[in-house]
């Protein structure tokens, strides 16, 4: 199965499709998409923010997603992996950073409404509705590619990535 085939059954929230690419091409997607999601967020950021920013620096602040975008990515890997470690799940750490990575082109439509309900104060509901319609989508597609990678029935998987959202939720909120 070739990358654009696999990426439809993905955004259809069928998984199976990635695991027929070829292993070693994981890592490059899990980047691509990661940095992808970092620009998207960090393009929308600076777009949003240019008038504060005079024309200056708006490469950089574009630029700047992309490690943010990999550190949320490692950290929420890590977390999820606990968690479904904790319920039986059977796959290692790398295994759940590029499966998180590979899903990341389903939270693509959600990083600029993120960055927008983050610089308005406070943010229209239109925002908020789309936000949490696009993002409820990224969620499901994850879901999917978690469970299909550390084979957890829906419940345990139901049940740690509750978990884990929670938790992660809580840290972004202390965090912003």
């Amino acid at each position: 199965m070739n990358y654009p085939a696999a990426m439809t059954r993905l955004a259809r929230l069928d998984p199976t499709g990635v695991r027929q690419l070829p292993l070693n091409h994981l890592p490059w997607i899990c980047m691509f998409h990661v940095s992808i999601l970092g620009l998207i967020y960090g393009g929308t950021a600076a777009w949003l923010s240019r008038d504060m920013l005079l024309g200056q620096g708006l490469l950089k602040l574009t630029l700047a997603g992309i490690p943010v975008a990999f550190l949320m990515h490692a950290g929420a890997a890590l977390f999820i992996w606990v968690f479904l470690k904790a319920l039986g799940g059977n796959a290692s750490f790398l295994t759940a950073y590029f499966t998180l990575g590979v899903a990341a082109i389903s939270l693509w439509p959600v990083a600029p409404f993120l960055a927008m309900l983050q610089a308005q104060s406070p943010p229209g509901p239109a925002i908020i509705i789309v936000c949490g319609i696009t993002g409820l989508y990224g969620l499901a597609v994850t879901a999917k590619m978690i469970q299909h990678a550390f084979e957890l029935s829906f419940v345990r998987m139901v049940i740690a990535l509750s978990v884990a959202v929670l938790y992660i939720g809580c840290f972004l909120y202390l965090w912003i």
